[in-house]
């Protein structure tokens, strides 16, 4: 049986909370890890299928072996290496997922196309930050308004931040829904160009941190 400690709890609630499962869903879970967070979201949402990634072959054996009661039940299944390897046809994934997966990223426009080919039309991307990874408010903010514009970038429209502060740091959530009609993507652009201006920090309007 899996055991979290409290701030753990908290953390892992919030992130299920801004996933707002809904049943005979496809998952991608970008940035497995150990597999807590996956393992928490399968045993709360056993009808759904989830999709894990990792380019990490000891995080891989990590979530496989907490896992490893939903991989038996094929509800989860385990990839190790990079976004361009998974085996999925665009349009696949309802929601796509990830808490703390672009930290390692070089270029979060390439990495949010990617993963905006996976979706299918309404369905959600959510990046979320691991709580007490930002010492500063400030880097945090801009965090979120560099993904933000990816998201832009990607195509993503309803693109908002949301911030929590936990016992265990504050939390960042950046959501963006792929959207059912082709866009202006040279209107895209102009806001593009605005965001990337040094005085501009948001699309949205972001919820103040709870304290």
């Amino acid at each position: 049986m899996l055991t979290w400690q409290p701030r753990h709890n908290q953390s892992i609630d919030w992130i299920i909370r801004q996933l707002d499962l809904q049943p005979h869903q496809h998952l991608l879970e970008v940035g497995c890890g150990s597999g807590r967070l996956l393992a928490a979201i399968a045993s709360r949402s056993r009808s759904n299928f989830i999709a894990a990634l990792t380019p990490s072959v000891i995080r891989y054996r990590q979530a496989a072996r907490r896992n490893t009661t939903f991989i038996q039940q094929d509800t989860v299944q385990l990839h190790l290496g990079q976004l361009q390897d998974l085996p999925y046809p665009p349009g696949y994934f309802h929601t796509i997922y990830g808490s703390g997966s672009y930290y390692r990223w070089t270029n979060f426009s390439t990495e949010c196309l990617r993963l905006a080919n996976l979706l299918r039309t309404g369905g959600r991307l959510i990046l979320l930050s691991q709580p007490g990874h930002y010492s500063k408010e400030e880097v945090l903010r801009t965090e979120a308004a560099h993904l933000q514009a990816a998201f832009l970038k990607a195509g993503l429209t309803d693109i908002h931040s949301e911030f929590r502060d936990l016992p265990s740091g504050v939390c960042l959530s950046v959501t963006g829904v792929k959207p059912l009609q082709q866009h202006d993507y040279q209107l895209f652009n102009i806001i593009n160009n605005r965001l990337l201006n040094s005085e501009a920090y948001f699309i949205s309007k972001v919820a103040r941190i709870q304290q």
